[in-house]
């Protein structure tokens, strides 16, 4: 075998057979591909081309500080190494040095390799932009980026990064040579393939920057690098360069770039990035190695577009309240805009969901069926039986739907059936579910329940007028006992496993549902009808344990400012209207 195949051997050793490597034997290709290339250090190589020749020209071999350094030279001054072979072997000596320390940092022993790419760094630093060296430093950096992202120094990544894009932008003027190029300039490799893979790589720290970013919760930054990803590797699809593009994983990316745009309420970019997605997974083919999770792909970008749905309509009547308290026009609010910042170069069919802000009730039902239809397909794949999480949430996400759109429409009537349904849908769920294992899931939906049967006896008690009659009390009296009881089995699951005892103290993150869950208790006893004093008493109990409970643990305060200061007005007045009602019994 040549040099240049037994380097092209241990390369493929190292980055490709490497994926296949067993759990038991994680590493096996690595450890046994860096041994082909320290084996490489002492085999001779005289490649005396007349291309490497020229390219020599202009890159000399100088000693400083104790060690070897390529520096650039312009082809008419004299260079100080005049032996192209001596430099030559010393470049391939520094290609086969990256490709070890790359090995030393994929497997776990990151120290190690940055120590070792960065005296690589230092013997070409001077020379980073000449056609031989600009793709292993490019490579380099991409390296020296994820070891200092691995030990969270984000800011040094950064830094790194900077280096990379100025070594992109010069590299623009030249043409620069593949890294197995080192050892042997092909001739037969068109200009065009070697841009191609140096774009490909330098895609790749576009990628990390997005990365990066995202761990420092820049979210713009982070999102428009990942645009900007998205972008150069759809360019490299569009144009047969698609050696390197992956459709699966692109539209995967792309979906998740939605997510941003939408909370951001961007939802003319959000949805052409959901419709890109979509469209893209039609190109991934039959025999694609994730091919087995297809289905379940397909099924997660419909939860996208639920989650699209349920953000519009939550995002349109946020906006017409704000509009109606400031009694300005809602596109002083947030403007409603039908153009996406950016346009991916895809064929996409027409729209089948506006992205404009909702204004009306029949607005509200097109989004509504939209994102309902969107949930009944991805039920089929995500059936409770094996996906209880993924088919909750789906039903959660129902509950939304229902619940945004009851804001929307003016029948108190039809308000309340749509409630009764989230009532159904959520009360069975919790039956079918095991709190056991599903705790955090069950104490959702429980809460969410109650809220319900809360907003359901407010719109009852709104719709009766007589509320004498024995009817009506029966009617709120049995809606007022479910919220009761379903708020409280919600408090129950906070209790001590076997003492069944209430803890004194909550985590932070059930302090305010767990003090609501008694605020909401206490507005329930507040509403029935017969029986007032013993139900006013009790509502006042409950107002009295979120007020003690707060003043043992002041930094709880801030969980539930608000109802703290409702509870302190309650304790002071339910007492005086008790005593009426004794007095008046």
């Amino acid at each position: 075998m040549t040099f240049l195949e037994r380097y092209l051997t241990a390369v493929d050793k190292c980055y490709v057979q490497s994926l296949n490597d067993s759990e038991t034997e994680l590493y096996k290709s690595k450890y046994e591909a860096r041994k082909l290339f320290e084996e490489l250090y002492d085999v001779d190589i005289d490649d005396k081309s007349d291309n490497l020749e020229k390219e020599f020209q202009t890159l000399d071999l100088i000693e400083e500080d104790d060690k070897k350094k390529f520096i650039m030279i312009q082809s008419d001054e004299q260079a100080k190494e005049l032996s192209v072979s001596k430099k030559h072997r010393y470049l391939i000596h520094l290609l086969l040095d990256y490709h070890i320390a790359a090995i030393y940092s994929d497997t776990e022993e990151r120290s190690e390799g940055e120590s070792r790419l960065r005296s690589i760094l230092t013997s070409i630093e001077q020379a980073l932009y000449h056609p031989l060296l600009c793709s292993l430093s490019l490579n380099l950096l991409n390296q020296l980026i994820l070891i200092r992202t691995s030990f969270e120094q984000y800011n040094d990544a950064i830094e790194i990064a900077k280096q990379t894009e100025d070594l992109y932008n010069k590299s623009l003027v030249i043409e620069p040579y593949l890294l197995r190029e080192i050892i042997h300039i092909d001739t037969s490799i068109q200009a065009d393939d070697r841009r191609q893979e140096f774009e490909q790589t330098y895609t790749h720290t576009l990628f990390y920057l997005a990365q990066i970013y995202g761990k420092l919760d820049q979210k713009n930054e982070s999102a428009n690098y990942c645009r900007l990803t998205l972008e150069r590797q759809l360019t490299m699809f569009n144009t047969n360069h698609s050696k390197h593009f992956d459709p699966f994983d692109w539209a995967t990316n792309c979906a998740t770039l939605s997510q941003y745009y939408m909370t951001n309420h961007d939802f003319a970019t959000a949805r052409h990035c959901l419709m890109c997605a979509d469209k893209m997974l039609e190109n991934v083919p039959s025999n694609h190695a994730e091919n087995d999770k297809l289905a379940e792909r397909i099924a997660s970008f419909k939860r996208c577009w639920v989650k699209y749905a349920v953000n519009l309509l939550s995002d349109s009547s946020d906006r017409l309240l704000q509009a109606a308290d400031r009694d300005v026009n809602p596109n002083e609010i947030v403007r409603s805009s039908t153009t996406p910042q950016f346009q991916f170069k895809l064929s996409l069919p027409s729209p089948t969901i506006t992205c404009s802000f909702i204004l009306d009730y029949d607005q509200a039902r097109q989004v509504f069926l939209f994102a309902m239809d969107k949930i009944d397909s991805a039920k089929s794949y995500y059936i409770l039986d094996g996906f209880v999480t993924d088919h909750v949430e789906l039903c959660q996400d129902t509950s939304q739907l229902y619940s945004k759109l009851v804001f929307f429409e003016s029948s108190i009537d039809r308000k309340c059936k749509m409630h009764k349904r989230r009532i159904d849908l959520l009360s069975t769920l919790c039956g079918e579910i095991s709190e056991e294992h599903y705790l955090y899931i069950m104490r959702q939906l429980l809460f969410e329940l109650g809220e319900c049967y809360s907003m359901l006896l407010d719109l009852k008690l709104e719709q009766k007028n007589d509320l004498n009659s024995n009817k009506t009390i029966e009617k709120i009296s049995h809606l007022t006992k479910l919220g009761i009881s379903t708020f409280e089995r919600f408090l129950s699951t906070m209790n001590d496993k076997k003492t069944k005892e209430k803890p004194e103290t909550y985590a932070d993150e059930y302090v305010r549902p767990v003090l609501l869950a008694h605020f909401y208790i206490a507005r329930f006893y507040s509403k029935f009808i017969d029986s007032r004093l013993e139900n006013l008493q009790q509502s006042l109990n409950q107002y009295k344990i979120i007020v003690n409970y707060v003043d043992k643990h002041p930094n709880s305060r801030e969980y539930i400012e608000q109802e703290y200061s409702i509870c302190k007005e309650m304790i002071d007045l339910l007492p005086l209207k008790l005593e009426k009602l004794r007095q008046i019994k």
